[in-house]
């Protein structure tokens, strides 16, 4: 495969317009495969609490969550933002701790 053809994975210009624009009429447009870099941007504006309470913001936020829920590799990404990486960091430096004394 050529170089150039490998590692294409750009964000085109539609979608980084609808995500700086936060569009979600055109959002819901692309393809799963042209959302594909900006999936984790997607996860993290749907799981967290929006300040904007309106009915306008929790329809297009339902309907995001829509469209990742048709894409597996969401799963994925939702574990990795999901870890409690202060508990993980406190954890290995008891770990270490632990070795230190052993060793």
């Amino acid at each position: 495969m050529p170089p150039d053809q490998s590692m294409d994975v750009g964000v085109s210009s539609v979608v980084f317009k609808a995500i700086s624009c936060v569009d979600v009429t055109t959002i819901l447009s692309c393809s799963d495969e042209s959302l594909r870099p900006i999936l984790a941007c997607l996860v993290r504006m749907s799981l967290i609490a929006p300040l904007d309470q309106s009915t306008t913001c929790l329809q297009g936020r339902t309907s995001v969550l829509q469209v990742l829920s048709r894409i597996e590799l969401v799963n994925s990404i939702v574990a990795l933002l999901s870890i409690d990486f202060h508990a993980l960091e406190t954890d290995v430096k008891k770990e270490q701790q632990l070795r230190q004394k052993v060793g």
